[in-house]
């Protein structure tokens, strides 16, 4: 008898090598008008750019948006970006946020100084500029006795900022999430101010959207303008990895909306219910795609089981695609982002805690 649950088996099917890969039944909302069960909404209120960027971050104030049956308050934006602001989520999620006093997954084994380890990996193309090692901190004092240590030995050794960077899995912003307590109680960095500018915007423009076609009672109620990103997680998906069905559950407000975008590769992803054993509903997420789980799917178990190689658009992969933005000069070369974002997936979340 098969004992596995109705998400476990879903993510199985998706886990497979590329050339067994049957994306029939995934829901591709670029094809919408074929598509059953998905619905359109019309959003209340308009998707405003921040003041301050000196960039346009959205191509329109009204963009579509999206439902699904049996996924109550879920609500999928496919790219509001232009390519630029994609470009800019990008350097921010890899250069900006992963510095102290953010947290990384290597935090815990390596002595990470205050440039980012993709700005560091960068500048180690450069032979005029002296080659660096980052040392361990295992076999020293600052390591923590209460971290179990990895069987690797590549974490009880000096290693060099491109290494590291191709380890790196996720960062965490604002309240220090603490993945062993499964609480905030790492202390508080502040939240990125713009990321957070960003999220606000998106939590405004949700509130209270009406489905386009038929009458329409809102799953998302929450009013955007009480909205603040207390904590988020930016996860970095390279072409083999995967993120296990779960529930994000932590924080004591659940009425607000779990908001997230994705930069770089496809995925599928999968929405289910508040239980493991519903069915649940597998997903294409592009470039760009916002998605808020709002109302009941803020309690709904979701994951990703397969991230998509050879998906990323032109506009990331490009080696010069990002040379004349607005914000080039305080980043390294596009050059050096390109290749990055041509094999990996960044996925940057946010959440109001109280």
């Amino acid at each position: 008898m098969d004992q596995q649950t109705a998400f476990r088996r879903a993510e199985k099917q998706y886990k497979v090598r590329d050339g067994l890969l049957d994306l029939s039944t995934v829901i591709d909302l670029s094809v919408t008008s074929h598509t059953e069960g998905v619905h359109e909404l019309c959003l209340t209120y308009e998707l405003c750019s921040p003041s301050a960027l000196p960039f346009q971050l959205f191509t329109r104030t009204r963009p579509r948006a999206f439902t699904i049956d049996g996924h109550p308050g879920l609500i999928i934006i496919p790219n509001p970006f232009t390519d630029e602001a994609q470009r800019w989520l990008a350097r921010k999620c890899l250069c900006d946020c992963t510095r102290p006093p953010n947290r990384t997954n290597l935090d815990p084994f390596f002595e990470l100084p205050s440039t980012s380890l993709f700005t560091l990996a960068s500048e180690a193309n450069d032979t005029t500029r002296p080659q660096c090692l980052i040392d361990s901190r295992i076999l020293s004092d600052s390591f923590d006795s209460t971290v179990t240590k990895p069987k690797d030995t590549f974490y009880s050794q000096s290693a060099s900022p491109q290494a590291l960077l191709d380890r790196l899995r996720w960062c965490t912003l604002g309240w220090q999430y603490n993945w062993t307590s499964k609480l905030y109680d790492l202390g508080v960095s502040e939240f990125d101010p713009e990321l957070n500018e960003l999220m606000q915007a998106i939590a405004v423009a949700i509130t209270n959207p009406t489905r386009a076609a038929a009458n329409y009672c809102s799953d998302n109620t929450y009013d955007g303008t009480q909205y603040e990103s207390h904590a988020g997680i930016i996860n970095y998906y390279d072409e083999r990895a995967t993120m296990a069905g779960h529930v994000d559950k932590t924080e004591e407000n659940m009425d607000a909306p779990l908001i997230s975008f994705n930069i770089g590769l496809d995925c599928v992803y999968l929405i289910g219910g508040t239980t493991r054993d519903t069915v649940p509903t597998p997903v294409l997420l592009r470039s760009g795609d916002v998605l808020a789980m709002c109302g009941e799917s803020r309690l709904a178990y979701h994951g990703v089981p397969k991230v998509l190689a050879n998906t990323s658009p032109a506009y990331l992969t490009d080696l010069d695609a990002g040379n004349n933005d607005v914000v080039a000069g305080k980043y390294p070369q596009w050059q050096y982002f390109a290749p990055y974002l041509s094999t990996h997936r960044v996925n940057c979340n946010a959440r109001k805690c109280l």
